[in-house]
């Protein structure tokens, strides 16, 4: 398509060129000038479109025909610069700035560059010849002092930002720089001088106070820090940085109840907007979630809802809050909250569904991911989670009819992992109506999407070993499986009963144990591990071992009559 582009737009001047040479009369420099103008207008329009090759080729173009056109020149190398030439960039525009020494964004882009080619004595050089030219523009004498801080010339540094003072006035963001270099020559005096007299000649400018504030606590003057706060606290009461920085000090002399009592005046303040108490709680957040428990933020999170109740984003931080510290259940609630209030609310489903999948709460999931995709969420993922849903609450009718779906008319090609989940759970619903011939079928076609897919090959190699299927194509997934996620003990289970199919009973025991092992506090309550760890024990001859892994598993899984009778017969039998 560019290389076509190229084509066009040299086409639609050749009318002009061949006026130009066809005569083999030689062109006035007019007819230069009108070419250089077209090349170079039309190449500017280029880049301004993002065809940066056409543009590339136009202004050259433009540039062979004029090499005194600074204008396409300094187009070039800004192109250059895109495509990480740098030195060649540098070069050019270097051409170009010494051409017209007057020019402000000639020799700013040149200075800019040289800075980024860490040629930091030439930046020097231009930003004075700059400044020389135009003394109005308070940025060169920032950007100049940078250069001296850089190289430890702080006098020459302060000599800049004086300048600045004098076309743009004084400020905190001056005061800043300022004080920096005086950090670096270890003039504290001076540095706090500075921002005093900045508060002197502005005293009702409460966030210069704020500042002054800031700088005694950045030179350890507590009590002054202290003082000042209370001083703005007394003439802004409605100003939430003022409790913010309080708490700060409160941190410092480590009294956290006071600490506490800063933000609870702040939330309680009825003069100070939900918007700003929001950002305060969210410094809140940030800082206290190094010495304080989850549960404390969350409270203050709760408490800012309960005052407005009709936010939505203190009601999204908590939800995520809650999310963090594993209370789905609430999470749930403030986020039906969220999505029956917000227009935009189909993806606040999907997340529902999502939570209320890993909590097993299968027709919450199902409802909820039939109210995001009414919201208009219809999104391949969308799909697997709600033939998810449905799989796993045993419709599976449903989980087929919603799975097809989305593989028909949802998913793009694109969507590879998505399709692979898809067919998986086609699979699943083919296993649970006994069809074991398609079931593989639809694992196959998941693998096709998705070789690397872990829980479609653990679940195809169980699915093989449990009912007599290849053995070693189960033993390769299952390894393969185990290989991509090494630390998931259900994988580990899955390859230990292959093994265990495969009479390889010394090694199955390795990965059962393993397993058992490792099982998180969320997976307890597996009989299925402690009942096949007792199949490999039997199989190795330490029967009264068995017996005591299948008693786990029959506490742990009442309703398996088989496991009533292993105990009762002493004996390993297959369903």
């Amino acid at each position: 398509m560019k290389r076509l582009l190229y084509i066009v737009l040299f086409c639609v001047v050749g009318a002009v060129a061949m006026q130009a040479i066809g005569s083999k009369q030689p062109r006035s420099s007019e007819a230069d000038e009108a070419l250089y103008n077209y090349f170079y207008m039309e190449g500017e329009k280029q880049h301004t479109l993002g065809n940066f090759d056409a543009a590339m080729a136009l202004l050259t173009e433009a540039a062979r025909i004029n090499p005194h056109g600074l204008a396409a020149q300094y187009s070039l190398a800004k192109l250059y610069m895109m495509t990480n030439k740098v030195d060649t960039a540098t070069q050019m525009l270097k051409r170009v700035a010494d051409s017209d020494t007057t020019h402000f964004w000639f020799n700013l882009g040149y200075a800019n560059t040289t800075i980024h080619a860490q040629q930091f004595d030439e930046a020097k050089r231009i930003f004075k010849r700059l400044i020389t030219n135009h003394p109005d523009h308070p940025e060169l004498y920032n950007s100049l002092a940078a250069l001296y801080a850089r190289n430890k010339e702080y006098k020459e540094a302060l000599a800049c930002y004086d300048s600045v003072e004098i076309y743009m006035g004084n400020s905190p963001e001056l005061v800043g720089n300022r004080i920096s270099l005086y950090d670096m020559l270890g003039d504290t005096a001076t540095a706090i001088a500075m921002a005093e007299d900045l508060v002197a000649k502005q005293a009702d400018n409460i966030y210069y106070l704020l500042y002054l504030s800031d700088v005694y606590r950045h030179y350890g003057l507590n009590a002054k820090m202290r003082e000042t706060l209370l001083r703005v606290q007394q003439e802004a009461p409605e100003e939430p940085l003022v409790y913010i920085q309080l708490a700060s000090y409160r941190l410092l002399e480590k009294d956290t109840a006071a600490y506490y009592s800063e933000y609870d005046r702040l939330l309680n303040n009825e003069n100070i907007s939900c918007e700003e108490k929001f950002k305060a709680l969210e410094n809140f957040a940030n800082e206290a979630t190094h010495f304080t428990a989850d549960s404390v933020i969350i409270d203050y999170y709760r408490k800012l809802v309960e005052l407005y109740p009709y936010e939505l984003a203190p009601r999204d931080s908590y939800a995520l809050m809650l999310i963090y510290t594993h209370r789905l259940d609430e999470a749930c609630k403030q986020l039906t909250v969220i999505a029956e209030q917000s227009d935009k609310n189909g993806m606040v489903w999907e997340q529902i569904m999502t939570i209320c999948l890993d909590l097993g709460k299968f027709q919450e999931a199902i409802e909820a991911g039939r109210k995001a995709i009414e919201a208009g969420r219809k999104e391949c993922l969308t799909y697997v989670y709600m033939s998810n849903a449905l799989l796993a609450d045993k419709r599976y009718d449903d989980a087929e009819k919603c799975a097809q779906t989305a593989i028909d008319s949802i998913c793009t090609p694109t969507h590879r992992h998505e399709r692979s989940y898809l067919y998986g759970i086609l699979a699943e619903v083919y296993s649970y109506r006994n069809e074991l011939e398609k079931c593989y079928q639809y694992y196959d076609s998941a693998l096709v999407y998705n070789s690397n897919n872990a829980m479609i090959l653990n679940n195809y190699a169980y699915k093989l070993a449990t009912n007599d299927g290849d053995l070693l194509k189960a033993e390769t997934m299952s390894n393969k499986s185990l290989s991509l996620d090494p630390d998931n003990t259900t994988f580990m289970d899955t390859y230990a009963w292959v093994l265990f199919k495969m009479r390889s009973y010394s090694l199955a025991r390795i990965y059962i144990e393993k397993a058992i092992d490792n099982l998180s506090p969320a997976e307890e309550a597996s009989a299925e591990y402690y009942e096949h760890y007792g199949d490999i024990l039997f199989m190795l001859g330490e029967v009264d071992n068995a017996i005591e892994q299948w008693q786990k598993a029959l506490e742990l899984s009442p309703q398996r009559t088989i496991l009533e009778q292993k105990i009762t017969q002493k004996q390993y039998l297959e369903e």
